[in-house]
Parts: C-alpha cells; sequence; structure tokens
C-alpha cells in the first residue's frame, strides 16, 4: 500500500560524555533545512524504543545518517552497539515493506556491507577533507559528470570485488573508492559525503531531495 505524506525516519549519532558518564542521541541541526517539508521522526538508539515509535507510523524513507563506526569497520574505535542494533533492524524492517531507505557514510557502509561488500581505512585521502567525485551512471537527479564533495570518511569501499547487487552511480578520483550506489533490487542508496555539510547544499542535496519527493509511502 502506498500513499504520498508519510513519515522520514531518522537515525542519529551516539555520542557520550564521559566526564559525566553521559550518553545521549545526536543529529546535526543542519539536518533540519534539508527534511523541511517533511513529517520527520528521530529514531533513539534503542531498538525497543524505535519499535515503540514507529509501530503503524506510515514511512516515506528511513534515512540511516553519518557518525559512529560500524563493528566489522578496520580499526574501528568510535563504537556505538545500541546504534547497531538499531539500524540492523531498520534495514529488516525496509527490506519487508520496500521502504525508501537513503544511507549517508556509515548509513552508506552498513547497506553496502550488509550486501557483502568490504571496508578499507583510508584516512588521509577521505577524512578531513575535499576531493572529486565522478558520476559514471545517469540518476533521475541529474548530476553534474564530476564535482568535488567535502569527505569526513575515513573508511572507503573499495570498487574491488564490489557487489553486483549495488550498482555504482560515482567513485572518487583515482576510480578506486565508491562514492555513491543504488541497490538493484530495493529502493535504497549510498552516500558516502553528508548532504548537510556541503554549503552551499551541492549535488547530495540534489539526490536527497529527489529521493525524499518521489519515494512512496510503505506501511
Amino acid at each position: 500500500m502506498t500513499r504520498p505524506g508519510g513519515w522520514i525516519a531518522v537515525t542519529q549519532r551516539r555520542v557520550r560524555f564521559a566526564e559525566r558518564g553521559e550518553e545521549g542521541d545526536y543529529l546535526d541541526a543542519r539536518w533540519m533545512p534539508l527534511l523541511a517539508g517533511h513529517r520527520v521522526a528521530l529514531v533513539p538508539n534503542d531498538v525497543g524504543a524505535a519499535r515503540a515509535l514507529l509501530a503503524g507510523l506510515p514511512l516515506t524513507a528511513i534515512v540511516l545518517s553519518g557518525g559512529n563506526d560500524l563493528p566489522s569497520a578496520p580499526g574501528a574505535t568510535d563504537h556505538a552497539p545500541t546504534r547497531d542494533a538499531v539500524e540492523d533492524w531498520l534495514l529488516h524492517h525496509a527490506e519487508q515493506h520496500g521502504t525508501t531507505v537513503i544511507g549517508i557514510c556509515r548509513g552508506a557502509q552498513a547497506i553496502a556491507m550488509r550486501a557483502g561488500a568490504r571496508l578499507t581505512d583510508d584516512a588521509p585521502r577521505h577524512a578531513g577533507t575535499r576531493h572529486q567525485v565522478t558520476a559514471v551512471r545517469a540518476t533521475a537527479w541529474s548530476w553534474p559528470a564530476a564535482f568535488t564533495v567535502t569527505s569526513h570518511h575515513r573508511h572507503v569501499l573499495p570498487t574491488g570485488s564490489w557487489p553486483a547487487v549495488l550498482p555504482v552511480i560515482a567513485v572518487a578520483d583515482g576510480g578506486d573508492t565508491v562514492e555513491a550506489f543504488t541497490h538493484a533490487c530495493l529502493p535504497w542508496w549510498g552516500l558516502m559525503w553528508h548532504p548537510e555539510r556541503e554549503q552551499p547544499p551541492g549535488p547530495a542535496t540534489r539526490a536527497l531531495s529527489h529521493l525524499l519527493t518521489h519515494a512512496p509511502q510503505s506501511v
């Protein structure tokens, strides 16, 4: 069953304040302009609470936001096991209901790893820098052939042994790492850079806006 006007579920980074023994869930405020006009459900990093929040809620899309390391990432230090559990459940839920999923950075990595991709550590080329991205496949949102992005991910997705079920949309300069992809069987997409960090808004914002506007609602 589909209809327009559902909710956008957005996952959050797990943050810790060791000096106070405090942990909490966090979403960069720069996401809000990107989600303006949509009903937004910020998903807590607790599976029980997430299930209760989303039970019966008509979803247009799930956005897996950036931040924290995946547990299988090489040299992972920024662990978030409660978030891992929530996002595993959300991806399973999305598979069962045909829900649109947009993975940003860590979210893209989670989708890719689920399909059999691998992660490597390439901080010098991808963390705290800008680099070129080359589009290798046509998209409905018409990216330019090449553009630059602000990159903050230590872990990268090598093009070698890339799973065929995830058609590549864009690669980094050099062509050896995947920057954007889709899914051959599911309405899922992954972007390795953060649209909320691109000022002025860039190609990632264009992709996000198109996907959120055109996604059907799932129940």
